[in-house]
């Protein structure tokens, strides 16, 4: 299926390459053709190409992370783009919690015009956050979800960056609504060099 679709776009551009010449003059034909390579590039790729998918790219990288508070070792996580662009996949390992795991999958949703991540870890754990870009910070929110102990917690969970090589990671939650919040944890990604 991949190589059909493949030998599909090839022939549509090969045809729309011809099109651009025949009907553009000499000496304008590069600019033509150069337009149609880009166009093409776009639509191969779009969400590499539309400056709503890359606002969270600051996360982007290697980090060692510590927490806020006294810079103690919590953990590694490597962030990278995935899926022609359209994801960011966050690869998370704990120190301070030893053997635990998670992943979280962040995308641009243009149908809800808002940020969406996904976050599963090894221990069953699945969180949906949404929300978006706000004076500069990455701002997720939970809808209330319930817990064992009968309680509904909603998460507030911002992405400040801090300079390029700095990032806070800072996680918030509430019992009651959202009248009183509670730090779940404060961390500072630091990039590796």
């Amino acid at each position: 299926m991949r190589h059909q679709a493949r030998l599909l776009f090839a022939s549509a551009f090969a045809v729309l390459v011809l099109q651009t010449a025949r009907s553009t003059p000499p000496n304008s034909q590069a600019q033509a053709t150069a337009k149609v390579v880009d166009k093409a590039t776009n639509n191969g790729k779009p969400c590499a190409h539309n400056s709503l998918n890359r606002q969270f790219d600051f996360w982007l990288g290697e980090w060692e992370v510590v927490t806020a508070i006294a810079a103690k070792p919590a953990g590694t996580s490597k962030i990278e783009l995935i899926l022609g662009d359209c994801v960011i996949q966050e690869n998370w390992t704990s120190i301070s919690n030893i053997g635990y795991e998670g992943k979280s999958y962040n995308t641009y949703n243009s149908d809800l015009q808002r940020w969406e991540q996904f976050w599963n870890d090894n221990a069953g754990g699945m969180i949906h956050f949404y929300g978006g870009l706000k004076d500069g910070v990455m701002d997720y929110w939970t809808d209330e979800i319930p817990q064992k102990d009968g309680t509904k917690l909603k998460r507030h969970l911002q992405f400040i960056p801090l300079g390029k090589d700095k990032v806070r990671q800072f996680s918030q939650g509430s019992t009651d609504g959202g009248k009183t919040w509670h730090v779940e944890y404060d961390f500072i990604y630091n990039r590796k060099k």
